[in-house]
């Protein structure tokens, strides 16, 4: 029978009670103290809730002990966790709020009075721990882990909008126990978190991946590169879980080569391809292999590379009991034991994205070459140029050898009356428009060379580090100076 992730943590709280579990700017925990955190607190809620069946509770606040434990005493209790992030703008949370709705809000000072919305009961995690405990331990709701959400979470938004995607307990289990085999991760790991908790890196990869394994998660509020470079040089940090554009970041830190890195025996790229140029340049200065990987929220992990196979360009094989097929126009479809019941209340959308034999659509183009996946883009941003079918990836990737470009993203828009999309691309960096032509006329064919060229100072992002799509839409439509 499969087990609850909060199994794990009663578990740990009694073979391991002294080992750390969470340590943050402000707190040190180890398994008994967490366990000991946790408990009370999902009697709490279970006293507020439902005892017959799951319900929402959100949680907006940043990353600190508070959140870990209020997150955990919510799936203990039986109950599903939404996370919230707290970059959101206050319109974002009150639509986030308003769309799912939650029974309960728990936050802290500093966003209490973000949040418009009148649906729910708005506590801070101060006011729910200060109110009367029950008159006796209440039992917890239980369904199968299968059946059992533990987590709801808002998809990226980049190409429509979000949608929640539940994940079951044995969802989450089922993607830290396959990823484990393939990169003999143990109980003597310990890992650095600096993703929100509010995204699944951050949450599954880092909090259930420990909570699992039982070993220790070094937990910062926000991602800082200098900081970051001098936490997984401190030796205490064997993992390190983030996105692309991190990692290049980490490339930009002044003194780079002061920081010996040595002691982290796995970095970990998801939530987008990561440029073969800046994994290259991070092996050349730090001396790791960055390990690709790609899932989604509503598959959780689909391929990984391996510890002795890590290919630039692609994010890996895919995982043990993955199945993988392409459409005939090269969409990513996957059927395993990680993809999730379906989108929270929106049977149209979770049988749009439904193909036949239980597989799921991801809206990824790619291509397998040697067992080895290779992604191309969204299907909402194949680019169809003079008869040709253009991949962004392929474009970004050819750019990012030219001089002077930190980051790079490729757009096709169409417009009304032309059968080709206009190729654009936006740019951050020091590098002059001319000399980006003159590059591209030397070293790309001509379907790829750009249309227009915006240049920004950095690349609008969502809170989880994709990039925004309907504000770069919004730039194009707003530029001047079309140069051909």
């Amino acid at each position: 029978m499969h087990r609850h992730l909060t199994d794990y943590l009663e578990q740990h709280a009694k073979t391991s009670p002294a080992k750390l579990a969470l340590v943050t700017d402000d707190a040190s925990l180890t398994w008994q103290e967490l366990w000991r955190r946790v408990e009370p607190v999902a009697n709490l809620f279970n006293a507020r809730l439902s005892s017959d069946e799951q319900q929402v509770v959100a949680i907006l606040m940043p990353n600190t002990w508070q959140y870990v434990v209020a997150y955990l005493a919510i799936i203990h209790a039986g109950h599903i966790a939404l996370p919230v992030d707290v970059i959101y703008k206050p319109l974002e949370i009150d639509a986030v709020i308003q769309q799912v709705p939650p029974a309960l809000v728990i936050t802290d000072r500093a966003n209490k009075n973000r949040i418009a919305s009148q649906v729910a009961e708005v506590l801070t995690f101060e006011e729910l721990t200060a109110s009367t405990p029950p008159p006796d331990k209440l039992q917890p709701l239980r369904l199968p882990a299968d059946e059992q959400i533990a987590s709801l979470f808002f998809t990226s938004g980049t190409t429509g909008k979000p949608k929640a995607a539940p994940n079951t307990h044995a969802n989450h289990i089922w993607n830290i126990k396959t990823c484990s085999k393939v990169w003999n991760w143990t109980a003597d790991d310990s890992q650095l978190t600096n993703v929100r908790l509010s995204h699944m890196i951050g949450l599954v990869m880092g909090l259930s991946g420990t909570l699992y394994h039982g070993s220790t998660m070094y937990l910062q509020d926000r991602f800082n590169a200098e900081n970051t470079l001098r936490m997984l040089a401190s030796g205490k940090i064997t993992m390190f879980s983030h996105g692309p554009l991190v990692y290049a970041q980490l490339l930009e830190v002044p003194n780079r080569d002061k920081y010996d890195l040595s002691k982290v025996r796995l970095f970990i790229s998801g939530s987008g391809p990561l440029p073969p140029p800046v994994w290259q340049k991070f092996k050349n200065v730090f001396g790791a292999e960055i390990l690709e990987v790609y899932g989604s929220t509503e598959t959780g992990r689909i391929t990984s590379n391996l510890l002795d196979e890590r290919i630039p360009g692609s994010p890996g094989r895919p995982l043990p009991g993955v199945n993988i097929k392409l459409s005939k126009t090269g969409e990513i479809l996957v059927k395993s034991p990680g993809v999730f019941p379906g989108y929270w209340r929106n049977l149209p959308a979770t049988k749009k994205a439904s193909a036949t034999d239980g597989y799921w659509r991801t809206g990824d183009i790619g291509e397998l070459k040697d067992g080895r996946l290779i992604l191309r883009g969204r299907t909402q941003e194949i680019i169809r140029k003079k008869g040709y079918t253009v991949s962004p990836r392929d474009v970004e990737w050819a750019l990012h050898k030219s001089p002077g470009i930190k980051e790079v993203l490729v757009m096709g828009v169409p417009e009304p009356g032309n059968p080709d999309d206009r190729i654009v691309y936006f740019v951050v960096g020091e590098i002059k428009e001319d000399d980006l032509h003159d590059f591209c006329k030397t070293n790309l064919p001509s379907v790829w060379r750009a249309d227009r060229i915006i240049k920004l100072d950095k690349l609008p992002t969502r809170p989880n580090g994709k990039p925004e799509l309907a504000k770069l839409k919004a730039m194009v439509q707003e530029s001047v100076g079309v140069k051909s």
